[in-house]
């Protein structure tokens, strides 16, 4: 199984006090041309994924169509639990049900996300480990079983030069 971690792409504002507000979110420009870049690039280093999941809120949705055009083969899910204010052991129960055959790629928010992978890697999920930039990928490999290995963790930038 290979699980690829994806943070969204640049969006407009910050963190919102209004939760609403911060659902609806949306990617800027510079995000979408920077996300649509490095998306491409990924498609070259992973050929096939079986299935997108995508948090709900509008700049992962957004992102996860862009990836979705680049594996239309995909199907493309949204998941609740790739929320940004879910429990991340909720992704992680979720995780341990996919067949273990698959490669799936996840978008959603950090910390929610760098949770999700500490744990995964066996990792304390409350030290500082990692953090994922926007546009920014983590890949894992292994199964919930035998456990997962860091395979790459690759910034916006290295994603997006030509």
């Amino acid at each position: 199984m290979k699980l690829i971690f994806i943070r969204h792409g640049i969006a407009d504002g910050h963190f919102l006090k209004k939760e609403k507000l911060d659902f609806e979110r949306s990617l800027t420009m510079e995000g979408i041309s920077e996300f649509k870049s490095s998306m491409k690039k990924l498609k070259k280093l992973e050929p096939k994924i079986n299935v997108i999941f995508s948090s709900p809120l509008l700049r992962a949705v957004q992102s996860a169509e862009i990836l979705w055009s680049y594996y239309q083969d995909s199907n493309l899910e949204l998941l609740s639990d790739l929320d940004i204010l879910d429990d991340p052991n909720h992704l992680i129960h979720d995780i341990s049900f996919l067949p273990p055959e698959g490669t799936y790629a996840f978008i959603g928010h950090d910390p929610h996300l760098t949770k999700v992978i500490t744990s995964l890697l066996a990792l304390h999920p409350e030290h500082d480990f990692m953090k994922i930039k926007k546009g920014g990928v983590c890949i894992l490999k292994g199964g919930a079983w035998e456990g997962f290995r860091l395979v790459s963790l690759i910034t916006p930038k290295i994603l997006s030069s030509k």
